[in-house]
């Protein structure tokens, strides 16, 4: 399994490096999802919103997703959590042309709101794990 790469935002934020192009990650993304029954709310592609602009962008894709239960169970109880949530994937495609797969780091978030005691907060970590694990083709 790929581990999340040691860098300076590794605090907050786990990346991984992916083995497929951003395309068929975020494919790959979308049916890990679908196959967890976990509703997709938005896809941002950035690249495609840059040409739009008569900009140059390498492909980068956000995909805006959750489970409205255990958000709902976060917000009741820290509603400014609310700021945090949907939860979200990010996939780009590096200056070297390698495809990087981004995460929140959800105990580091959850501390923040004085919510890392929740049980949800570590499922909800191994959940995007096994996502972007999913998406980047290492299983």
């Amino acid at each position: 399994m790929n581990q999340p790469k040691a860098n300076k935002a590794n605090a907050t934020l786990h990346v991984i490096e992916g083995h497929l192009p951003v395309a068929e990650t975020v494919s790959r993304l979308k049916a890990a999802l679908a196959a967890r029954s976990i509703p997709v709310f938005a896809t941002f592609n950035h690249a495609a919103n840059a040409t739009e602009a008569g900009l140059d962008l390498r492909p980068t894709t956000v995909v805006v997703f959750g489970a409205p239960a255990v958000g709902t169970a976060l917000m009741q109880a820290d509603q400014r959590i609310a700021i945090e949530l949907p939860l979200r994937i990010a996939v780009w495609e590096d200056e070297a042309g390698r495809t990087q797969i981004a995460f929140t780091n959800m105990q580091a978030l959850a501390a923040r709101y004085d919510l890392d005691s929740l049980p949800a907060i570590p499922k909800m970590q191994a959940l995007l794990e096994a996502l972007a694990t999913e998406a980047a083709g290492t299983q």
